[in-house]
């Protein structure tokens, strides 16, 4: 369990004062939450825990690094960038805080990346220096080649060299003393993170200071984030969720992470009991996988109270809310601006929904024209903010793309929904993953929806693939209780009485597992080639 000082009481935060001030930058918040509690527990990992004051230590020691090796490189402060490829890891807090107390932008790269993806990423970012660890090493390209001057290993560096690359190792880092500042302004350029690139080549998102700050607290105060709570967070921190989401809204409020390198489905549970972890977050996977584990007297006997969870199941929520003893929520938004739906306090969410939007931004369901649509139709989602510096700033070295979605004076956000009459904001699924079929839109999630309930059936993933008369044929993927049998014929026959013609898929494929992404996203690329047994139903 995590330790608050008595005398601090149990919502000793930043919260309050952040919202009401709207304005500030990471370095800012986590000094005075140093401050503050500089006793309380922020992290925990493979056994060791630091309190926020030596957190910040250690960050001050990686900033004293990174103004002396921009110093020695004769650059200016804006002009000096440090990139991250680390692991979920307490070197990567204070790599990631230690860049942005010291003034200089962060760069958060997606550690499973590795080749020529990796090199392309490095050499658009910027940066001069790069952090990473000695089981990484095997990944990197030609250092030289894409600008790095100096590698920092987060581990000893074993004699570890590279011809015209300077290496620092983590012995260095422990001697130096902390220096900290100037601090940049809550407007300024924090971070570059890089988009998934499933519709193409990754997108390089301008973060400032003030969204990580400002929708941190959003989501502490949505959710009642308190100075007790301990986040159980295997999400990367190389991505918005883990850095937003769950890292800035602890440290508005004194709470704590735990870290794990990825979700652990046989050791969740420990982990949880070991940590004392009362928040946890995921996606549908990570609901399912957790509901289908065997069922004991125990289950609502731990210490999690509520869960950050996308797409939350319907089918299961309520079960599994009454089953762990656990509350779930959506929310809503994405890398260029978060959040835009939350939860609201003391209301209970509908099933599906997001939630309704946050108090930063204006949140409004349009048509194909851009016009807005009435309650329960469904649209593409846009929005806008507003106060100043709560979204991205835009695509570096990509004026077009940025552009291009500002239409009309709202953010286009390529996704489709609905807004309720009370306002209630649901996700049906990005519009590129709509199906173009014989003229008419399907929706893969409203199609997912649909087969998901064959008893048969665990797990469902809708996708358009080319057709040879134009547009596209519907395939679906399913993974299947193993203690089921499906038969064609009557698949056949549960999609005739369950959904319109020109829904029917036409493919379907079987497989044991979906291949996911780092955060648990199934990668709909991976799915458009068959692996394994595919049915072909037309016509039927």
């Amino acid at each position: 369990m995590r330790d608050v000082p008595e005398d601090q009481g149990l919502r000793v935060n930043l919260l309050e004062s952040l919202v009401a001030r709207s304005r500030a930058s990471t370095p800012e918040i986590f000094e005075a939450r140093a401050a503050q509690t500089p006793g309380a527990l922020f992290v925990m990992h493979e056994g060791r825990r630091w309190t926020y004051a030596e957190a910040w230590c250690a960050i001050g020691q990686y900033a004293a690094l990174f103004t002396d090796l921009r110093e020695k490189s004769g650059l200016e402060r804006d002009g000096f960038r440090v990139a991250s490829f680390l692991s979920n890891r307490p070197e990567s807090l204070w790599c990631w805080f230690g860049a942005h107390a010291s003034g200089h932008v962060y760069v958060s790269l997606n550690r499973s990346h590795k080749g020529e993806l990796l090199a392309d990423l490095l050499g658009r970012s910027g940066a001069k220096v790069l952090v990473t660890e000695v089981s990484a090493l095997d990944a990197l390209p030609d250092l030289n080649a894409v600008g790095i001057e100096t590698l920092v290993l987060c581990d000893p560096a074993n004699g570890w060299r590279t011809d015209g690359v300077r290496v620092v190792a983590s012995d260095d880092l422990v001697r130096r003393a902390p220096r900290y500042g100037p601090y940049p302004a809550p407007s300024d350029l924090a971070t570059i993170m890089f988009t998934s690139g499933t519709t193409g080549r990754s997108k390089a998102v301008r973060i400032p200071h003030n969204m990580l700050c400002r929708g941190g607290a959003r989501v502490a105060e949505a959710f009642d984030f308190r100075a007790t709570d301990v986040v159980h967070l295997w999400m990367p921190l190389f991505h918005i969720a883990g850095q937003l989401h769950q890292t800035m809204a602890m440290v508005v409020v004194g709470g704590a992470l735990a870290l794990y390198p990825t979700f652990s489905a046989s050791q969740f549970w420990d982990q949880v009991r070991d940590s004392g972890a009362t928040v946890f977050g995921g996606l549908p996977n990570v609901i399912n996988i957790l509901w289908k584990q065997k069922q004991t007297p125990n289950d609502a006997r731990t210490t999690l109270r509520i869960g950050l969870v996308g797409m939350i199941p319907s089918e299961i929520h309520r079960a599994f809310e009454q089953r762990f003893g656990v509350r779930l929520c959506d929310t809503y938004g994405m890398t260029e601006m978060e959040p835009l739906t939350l939860p609201v306090a003391g209301v209970e969410m509908p099933l599906n929904s997001c939630g309704r939007a946050g108090a930063d931004f204006e949140v409004i369901i349009v048509d194909d024209e851009g016009l807005p649509v009435p309650c329960g139709e469904n649209g593409e989602i846009v929005a806008r903010p507003r106060v100043p510096d709560v979204m991205m700033q835009g695509y570096e070295g990509d004026d077009g793309a940025t552009v291009a979605l500002w239409r009309n004076l709202w953010w286009h956000t390529g996704d489709l929904g609905y807004r309720d009459e009370n306002g209630f904001f649901y996700v049906l699924g990005r519009k590129k993953h709509m199906i173009r079929r014989r003229g008419e839109n399907i929706s893969a999630w409203e199609l997912e929806s649909i087969i998901v309930k064959h008893p048969a059936v665990d797990e469902c993933v809708a996708l358009g693939v080319p057709s040879p008369l134009g547009e596209e044929d519907v395939k679906v993927v399913l993974v299947l209780n193993p203690e089921a049998h499906l038969d064609r014929d009557e698949f056949c026959e549960f999609c005739v009485s369950h959904m319109a013609s020109f829904m029917r898929p036409r493919f379907v494929e079987f497989r044991d597992v979906f291949p996911l992404n780092d955060v648990g996203k199934v990668d709909k690329l991976e799915l458009v080639d068959p692996v394994g047994e595919q049915w072909d139903l037309d016509p039927y």
